[in-house]
């Protein structure tokens, strides 16, 4: 979530992503794991309320971008990333048909030779609370149908396009329909 921004025209909506797709996962090492899907939708990304702005609340922005924009966009917003600054490595939840859930973050989003969609992500990152099975880092190898992904999303992006008044990508897909 966006905290309250000294200069309010600089307040940037926040925004979640959810993709559904087949995928075959391999695990790689004891906390990494490439995911490839067979099969795969647009990614929704949709506006999400914000505590400290009532007037991003009047009107939230909801689209879809497609599978390739969205790998091509993620690879070159960490291409660009200055020496020392973290890379764009998103929380990922990933919910298979059975009701399973998964916690993981995306490390790399690539393209392979046949076009599809492929993430390595890692569990390391994540830091299970008390009340939290240990399951939810140990991923499920083999293939999966219709499984979700609720994507989150790096607000410093926008506050970075906005104040640049960069058109990068990124800033095309999901900044200026915010703010055309």
């Amino acid at each position: 979530m966006l905290t309250s921004p000294t200069d309010p025209s600089q307040t940037i909506p926040s925004f979640d992503q959810i993709v559904k797709g087949n995928v075959s996962i391999k695990k790689l090492s004891k906390h990494k794991y490439k995911i490839t899907f067979s099969k795969i939708g647009k990614f929704l990304l949709y506006q999400v309320w914000d505590k400290d702005s009532p007037a991003l609340n009047k009107k939230r922005s909801v689209f879809y971008v497609s599978a390739k924009e969205w790998v091509n966009t993620f690879k070159k917003y960490n291409e660009k990333v200055e020496i020392g600054k973290p890379l764009f490595t998103p929380t990922t939840i990933m919910e298979t048909e059975d009701d399973r859930v998964y916690a993981f973050v995306i490390h790399n989003a690539d393209l392979n030779s046949h076009d599809q969609v492929v993430f390595t992500v890692s569990t390391n990152e994540i830091s299970l609370q008390n009340n939290t099975s240990k399951k939810l880092i140990q991923l499920p190898l083999g293939k999966s149908n219709n499984v979700r992904f609720d994507i989150d999303f790096n607000e410093d992006e926008c506050r970075h396009c906005r104040r640049n008044n960069d058109t990068s990508e990124h800033c095309k897909f999901v900044c200026r329909p915010v703010f055309p």
